[in-house]
């Protein structure tokens, strides 16, 4: 007779055969949360490209920084726009901001006690204080004085850093709500949720003007650069602000949006864009260009491949590019560096020389014979702000170059390139760089 085998022997196979049944039981779940987390529906309200509304040229004022102002001036101007507009209203106000001003708050308060029927809704990304969300006292007052606020849930949203985020479901998301946190505490929870990469940066405010119209301000990334709107886009901006506020909250006194007013007169066609629309709009004013237009350029961060592909092209068709970017952003260089090595001679790039705290625009402009198409929006150039995955929002105007809001924006331009440094020597070519944008970029294991 053999040995008899050792009586631990048992036990310990059913245990291995126990825990390679869990780990790959784990490895099933996380791959589901992956792939259905990456291509799940799009929540309402996002992926909005509006119908075309004609504006007059006193329809859209261009707001811009000024070289003249210090950017404590520049920030008291965008809150004294921001208040008026409040302060005017009568019948709704919707606000989508993150983090939510203590100025605008203090507003949004008088007005609701100085008309309580005012319906007030704001749409906001209050996070963790530690990670710069609004202030929970904050939200706590606007919603006592009868405020509708809806703190987006970023969890419904796709997921941009999907390899991460679904191990953060499985671990920590069923569990963890930003809105049980105590503010200012920098938790694991906390941490491990802003490694997701979600946000909402719409910069947004609609509100009725008193006497019958509406009024809309849309800022870009650059916080003192953006967009007054009155007229009919208004009405877009509020649906979908009202369809994200809807999925965000359970609050059941979210107003519905206005009646769709005519679709204006004027010289200037109007859209309001958000995320995938941002992108789809971009790519086809870069298709449409070639010789003897000039496309311009703003952006604090430049990464998206489709984008790049599309300056690419046109760039080959003849049309000149002024692209200009923020030095210290990754993945700025390795970017810089193909679109001056494959750019033909007709891309030229610069840098921008302000601070980096300082906020930057993001526009594309694309100037026909007697045309301007100008795209600004809250996005940065990126697969998280372009492809559905944050909350972006902007807005792309069709009008003659003469026109006041058209000069003035080629002015802003042409302001920032002249303060910006040209690119010289060799941009960044090392090939490790290149190929670690582009595995990040692809993947969403990056913070751009």
């Amino acid at each position: 007779m053999g040995d008899a085998p050792p009586s631990g022997a048992a036990p310990s196979s059913r245990f291995r055969r126990v825990a390679k049944f869990v780990v790959l039981l784990l490895l099933l779940v996380w791959l589901s949360l992956v792939f259905w987390n990456s291509a799940k529906p799009l929540q309402p309200g996002t992926h909005v490209v509006s119908q075309t509304s004609r504006l007059s040229e006193a329809d859209v004022d261009f707001l811009f920084e000024s070289p003249r102002q210090s950017a404590s001036s520049q920030q008291a101007d965008a809150v004294a726009r921001d208040s008026a507009a409040i302060d005017r209203a009568e019948q709704l106000i919707v606000l989508d901001q993150s983090p939510v001003g203590a100025e605008a708050a203090r507003h949004l308060l008088a007005r609701q006690h100085a008309r309580p029927n005012l319906k007030i809704v704001l749409v906001t990304d209050r996070g963790s204080e530690m990670l710069g969300g609004s202030y929970s006292q904050t939200l706590a007052s606007l919603e006592q004085a009868g405020v509708v606020v809806a703190r987006v849930r970023l969890d419904r949203l796709r997921d941009s850093n999907p390899l991460y985020t679904g191990a953060w479901r499985l671990v920590f998301g069923w569990w963890s709500d930003p809105f049980d946190e105590t503010p200012g505490e920098i938790s694991v929870a906390a941490w491990s949720r802003s490694q997701n990469f979600k946000a909402d940066q719409r910069q947004i405010l609609i509100a009725d003007d008193g006497s019958g119209g509406w009024i809309a301000v849309v800022a870009a990334a650059g916080a003192h650069t953006g967009l007054v709107l009155r007229g009919a886009l208004a009405r877009a901006m509020v649906t979908s602000e009202l369809q994200v506020a809807a999925w965000s909250t359970d609050d059941d006194r979210l107003p519905s949006a206005p009646p769709m007013g005519s679709r204006g007169v004027g010289s200037i066609d109007a859209r309001f864009l958000t995320e995938g629309g941002i992108d789809t709009a971009l790519l086809d004013a870069l298709s449409a260009a070639g010789t003897g237009d000039r496309i311009s350029v703003a952006v604090d961060t430049l990464s998206d491949r489709p984008f790049i592909h599309a300056a690419l092209q046109a760039a080959s068709r003849g049309a000149r590019l002024q692209v200009l970017l923020a030095r210290n952003r990754i993945p700025n260089q390795a970017v810089a560096g193909e679109l001056r090595r494959e750019g033909g001679g007709n891309i030229e790039i610069r840098w921008c020389t302000r601070e980096p705290e300082t906020a930057r625009p993001s526009m594309l402009m694309v100037q026909h014979r007697s045309d301007l198409w100008l795209n600004l929006s809250s996005a940065n150039f990126t697969r998280r702000s372009l492809e559905d995955l944050n909350l972006e929002a902007g807005v792309e105007l069709r009008m003659p170059a003469r026109a006041a809001p058209a000069r003035a924006a080629i002015a802003y331009f042409t302001q920032i390139w002249g303060e910006a440094t040209p690119e010289s020597g060799p941009a960044e070519e090392s090939a490790v760089t290149y190929w670690r944008y582009r595995f990040e970029e692809s993947t969403g294991l990056s913070s751009f």
